[in-house]
């Protein structure tokens, strides 16, 4: 029998009853009309800075919040640190308005404070006469009953597996409820009393899933799901749950070990069409190519993905033999045409290798014997630009030095790179490392080094204690400075990586000079750029220099 249509429309009033961007409410107090200010905005609750904070912007709270007036309006944390995101900072109102949200400040999420300058308030103990009781948080879960129960219905969706003759599961739902909510408008706009829902077999296991979101407006999203929950939502035009699985790609990418689902999540982006998606995915692929190549899924990179990777300078790699190896094992396992195989090794940086690894690869590569004159050609390129100086071979040989093949990657063994972490020996209290790398690629700087001192500067002083000028925006950053003699026909465009938890790149910075900005690990709360991938724990484990260098193709640019 199905439910009274006055019991739908009781349910439809308070979902609209819900906490919405700009609500406020106390907390950590001893009493209601006192407590930590605490604003909603984008589906979650945060903090106010106590910058500016005063009686006038106190007042707008508990006007809001149903008392007469503010009696207080306090800092520093006066009822303790909160947690979650600093909503609003610079708060100026002139009491008039509903909400912190409609007076001046910063914007949202738009602060350099931390929770020990969260605003407090004391409200007047006298209330405006109105009470509200409000139990619409209760109403998600009201709602999922009434699916999960599947009877009172007046809608069937039967669920068809494309390409497959049998059909899927049916559900009962209720075309009321699901025409309340426009993330539904795709499913119940057809007429008449049946629906049919065409989805790909590896998601049938999520249909029920998200046709409860469609009723509660709540759903978990994990690494194994969020392909197909963006497939649904795109398919059946939810628009904020399609936005929301996409912001969820760049957190998720990174907890898969194995590789299979960045690889699973490219294939999809090629299939859709979906260019962000699909550079995101090469991207991550590409700063932890080391771990790719290392997984059980390094045969499953088809050749275009592989052939995308190798044209890349920020691939980062222990070096360029070491690249050229992972290559020979992927050819033996996954058989790749001999036309194929010839334009990767193509893409290979030979000039990058040393001349002793050039003349073992004819007794360590397969794909050597398979290729030999290829092999041969790459070679005796390499070895001119190892034996013949700058100078002779820009004027004999018109060599384009600027060509990928003589330009690093971000080779990250000991040779080229140093990293600092919390567990680095500490100078000044910092975490510092001293190290030195040979002043070129060609092996006639094999004997010539330079030496490198790279530094963790978390403050404006600690800039000043090592010699670097940086202002209060710039830092944390990473100070680098060579101590020795540089060649002056040779430059350098060294990277920064930022590793998290020491499992994978989440992100890569230049040094402009001597300076490398770190990103937001998290991506809020701060006026740097946010980190591509974020770090879930609030901070980087370690961070890697790469030096990079470079022939200058202008003498004069003089690093």
């Amino acid at each position: 029998m199905a439910l009274p249509l006055v019991l739908w429309m009781c349910l439809l009033v308070a979902g609209t009853q819900g906490v919405k961007d700009g609500d406020m409410r106390l907390a950590n107090g001893d009493t209601a009309n006192e407590g930590r200010v605490e604003i909603f905005y984008s589906g979650r609750w945060g903090t106010v800075c106590d910058n500016l904070w005063d009686l006038m912007d106190a007042s707008v709270v508990c006007r809001a919040l149903g008392f007469e007036n503010a009696t207080e309006a306090l800092g520093g944390a006066a009822f303790g640190p909160g947690k979650g995101p600093i909503m609003l900072d610079e708060v100026e109102c002139t009491g008039t308005e509903p909400s912190l949200a409609n007076c001046t400040s910063l914007g949202w999420m738009k602060s350099n404070c931390r929770h020990n300058q969260d605003a407090g308030v004391v409200c007047s103990n006298e209330t405006r006469g109105a009470h509200t009781l409000d139990l619409s948080g209760e109403l998600p879960a009201a709602l999922e009953q009434i699916f999960d129960s599947q009877r009172g219905c007046d809608l069937s969706i039967r669920v068809k597996v494309k390409d497959q003759e049998e059909e899927g599961p049916h559900f009962c739902a209720h075309r009321l409820i699901l025409a309340a909510n426009p993330e539904a408008q795709a499913l119940c706009k057809a007429p008449g009393s049946t629906v049919t829902m065409e989805v790909d077999a590896e998601c049938l296991p999520v249909v029920r899933d998200f046709i409860r979101y469609l009723y509660s407006r709540r759903l978990d999203i994990s690494l194994t799901s969020v392909k197909c929950f963006h497939k649904l939502a795109s398919a059946y035009e939810a628009q904020q749950l399609q936005s929301f699985c996409a912001s969820l790609f760049a957190i998720l990418l990174p907890e898969d070990p194995s590789f299979q689902a960045p690889l699973d999540l490219y294939a999809y982006a090629l299939a859709t069409q979906d260019p962000v998606l699909e550079e995101l995915c090469v991207q991550f692929l590409a700063w932890n190519f080391e771990g790719l190549t290392q997984a059980t899924a390094w045969p499953r990179v088809p050749t275009a993905l592989l052939q995308l990777l190798l044209s890349r300078s920020e691939l980062a790699v222990p070096s360029e033999l070491a690249l050229l190896t992972a290559l020979d094992v992927w050819s033996q396992e996954r058989r790749p045409s001999h036309g194929e195989v010839a334009r990767l090794v193509d893409k290979v940086r030979f000039p990058m290798m040393l001349p002793e690894h050039l003349f073992e690869l004819q007794f360590n590569l397969s794909l050597y014997w398979s290729h030999e004159a290829l092999f041969q050609k790459k070679i005796l390129q390499a070895l001119e630009f190892h034996t013949v100086p700058f100078r002779l071979l820009a004027q004999h040989r018109g060599l384009n030095l600027t060509e990928d093949a003589y330009q690093p990657r971000l080779y990250t063994s000991p040779t080229w790179s140093a990293s600092v972490s919390r567990s680095s020996s500490r100078y000044w209290n910092y975490p510092y490392q001293s190290f030195q790398t040979p002043q070129h690629p060609s092996f006639l700087f094999q004997n010539k080094y330079i030496s490198w001192s790279l530094v963790y500067l978390p403050t404006v002083q600690s800039c000043w204690n090592y010699g670097f000028s940086c202002s209060s925006d710039e830092v944390p950053l990473l100070g680098l400075s060579k101590s020795d003699y540089s060649d002056p026909t040779i430059g350098y465009e060294n990277k920064a990586l930022m590793r998290c938890g020491g499992r994978f790149v989440a992100d890569v910075t230049d040094f402009e000079g001597q300076k490398a900005l770190i990103p937001s690990a998290l991506g809020t709360n701060s006026s740097r750029r946010p980190s591509l991938f974020p770090c879930l724990g609030g901070s980087f484990s370690s961070f890697q220099v790469v030096i990079r260098p470079f022939y200058l193709t202008n003498s004069s640019d003089v690093d």
